[in-house]
């Protein structure tokens, strides 16, 4: 049986020609381009599971947007400059203002969501008593995620559960406040906690939203507002369900099973925005985004180790999410982590780049190119017969590992740093490293977020992690500072914008960190559009 991804397409489809009479996607967006007529749509059980699927849709381009941001504007990743693309190099220079594409997507397309899940729940009556508490679990559950992702991102947004009949009505909007979103989506969750299932057989149904789903946001909602305690009951809960379903949910005895194309919804994955395995058309973009476009292009993205090479070229990579030589270094540094042995590339190098000198931190070849590291989280190995960058590995949002670790770090902040270790172990375990040397408080906290980094990477956590323990600045004030020992002037400034001179130069002249004054709280612009629509809304500090 199909899938929820294998059907998202057909789904897609079906709300693409009922645009006209369906969901607006014009909702603190832009001007109305359409017209709601629900007289005439979800006027039945299959026509508001279509505008529900539909949210699963936008979940795709959220979540890639997601990754992005954590990843672009923190230490984990940068862009290869040498493709001139705008957006992904000001996220990775700290240069982004209220123009910034990537976040103004994200602002639409959680509208999108937020508008379609209120047509549900408004809707609701016309769906069977069988389905009618699970579509509203469902549409609470995604409305809770999309106002979790902009209130993180931009600070107080407008709020609305209720659907835009009207439009003249939305330029009355004002930006609630950050308490007055949180309310609602705590209120959100609650009823997605109450009407969701734990989890769903294989079949259709299989990757829709979960109470596990549910209570694992709860708990990450909770460390946002500093409320370890109830974080940990929510926690809790998703840890019995393991301990008594050992089957169902858990941590992958393989690493590289966790991002399968070939795997989805395996048991350590509670939720992820899914793609069609083997497709061509609804594919993810973070496999070629991750991929380096050099010369000689016709390097093969990947060489096994038996000598194999894939048969997608690195032609065909964009080189936006490249991993930065800290992350490769910290990762390279515990030798026998899986992590590093199994998704990190580093057998790419570019001609058209300076020489590089071989140190600890840099590795060349043998005419002095440095060798290019890489994530292959996205890169799709069951899709190598199809010679095309086209990847049905999906976003993965939360999963079991993720858990265990926001559990560690909840008994951490309630001062038990020893039992916390034991929930930081079973990730290092599985990953093949030692048991933590880490014994206070301050020493877990930093073991902690050093293995999120390490186990979470490019899964989009990062900033949100790094903002979330007030490290954010510090962490970016080091990294804009670092420089890497042996790598030429060119790499050097695609990695974090520092100009030096040459590979042997051991200092430079660093970028400034936006936030570096710790005065600005650490929030995107208001996206510009929204600004020139809602005369009367006051921008975001230092934009």
């Amino acid at each position: 049986m199909k899938k929820i991804k294998d059907i998202l397409l057909y789904s897609v489809m079906a709300v693409a020609l009922t645009n006209t009479v369906g969901c607006s996607n014009s909702f603190f967006d832009r001007y109305p381009s359409d017209s709601m007529q629900m007289e005439t749509y979800m006027k039945n059980e299959s026509e508001v599971q279509t505008i529900l699927l539909d949210v699963y849709y936008y979940l795709q381009t959220v979540s890639q947007n997601v990754v992005y941001v954590n990843s672009l504007c923190t230490d984990e990743a940068y862009d290869y400059k040498i493709n001139n693309a705008t957006d992904f190099i000001n996220m990775n220079e700290s240069m982004w203002d209220a123009t910034l594409g990537i976040t103004a997507s994200i602002w639409s397309d959680c509208y999108k969501m937020i508008n379609r899940c209120n047509n549900v729940i408004e809707k609701a009556g016309n769906v069977s008593s069988a389905n009618k508490a699970r579509f509203e679990g469902e549409a609470c559950f995604f409305r809770a995620y999309a106002y979790f992702t902009l209130v993180r991102l931009f600070g107080p947004v407008p709020l609305t559960t209720t659907v835009i009949d009207d439009y003249s009505t939305l330029y009355g909007y004002e930006r609630s406040g950050v308490d007055e979103v949180y309310k609602q989506i705590n209120a959100d969750l609650a009823t997605a906690i109450a009407n969701l299932p734990d989890s769903y057989e294989a079949g259709t149904s299989s990757g829709r939203a979960t109470r596990l789903a549910a209570y694992t946001m709860q708990a990450e909602v909770d460390m946002t507002r500093n409320d370890f305690v109830s974080a940990k009951k929510s926690l809790q809960q998703v840890i019995n369900y393991a301990n008594a379903n050992t089957g169902k949910l858990g941590l992958q005895a393989s690493i590289a099973d966790i991002y399968g194309s070939d795997k989805p919804m395996n048991k350590e994955i509670i939720l992820a925005a899914q793609f069609n395995n083997g497709a061509t058309v609804v594919a993810n973009d973070l496999m070629k985004r991750s991929i380096p476009n050099v010369s000689p292009g016709t390097q093969p993205s990947y060489t096994y180790a038996d000598g194999t090479k894939s048969t997608i070229s690195c032609s065909q990579g964009t080189s936006c999410l490249l991993m930065t030589w800290e992350l490769y270094n910290l990762l390279r540094s515990y030798p026998n982590d899986k992590r590093y042995k199994e998704m990190t590339y580093d057998g790419i190098y570019d001609t058209r780049q300076s020489i590089s000198k071989q140190t600890a931190e840099v590795k060349v070849n043998a005419n002095g190119y440095a060798y290019l590291p890489t994530t292959l989280k996205y890169y799709d190995f069951g899709n190598q017969g199809l010679t095309k960058c086209a990847s049905g590995c999906d976003n993965i949002i939360y999963r079991y590992a993720d858990v265990l670790l926001m559990y560690a770090e909840c008994l951490n902040e309630a001062g038990a740093a020893a039992e916390a270790a034991s929930w930081l172990n079973l990730v290092r375990t599985r990953a093949g490293l030692d048991n933590t040397t880490a014994a206070t408080k301050n020493e877990m906290a930093k073991a902690i977020e050093d293995e999120r980094l390490l186990e979470l990477c490019f899964e989009g956590h990062r900033w949100y992690d790094l903002v979330r323990t007030g490290r954010l600045n510090e962490v970016m004030v080091t990294h804009f500072n670092h420089r890497t020992p042996g790598l030429s002037a060119t790499l050097q400034a695609n990695d974090n914008g520092m100009v030096v001179k040459d590979c042997n130069s051991t200092q430079g002249t660093p970028l400034k960190w936006k936030f570096a004054d710790g005065k600005t709280a650490p929030l995107f612009a208001i996206p510009y559009s929204q600004t020139q629509l809602m005369k009367g809304w006051k921008q975001n500090e230092g934009y």
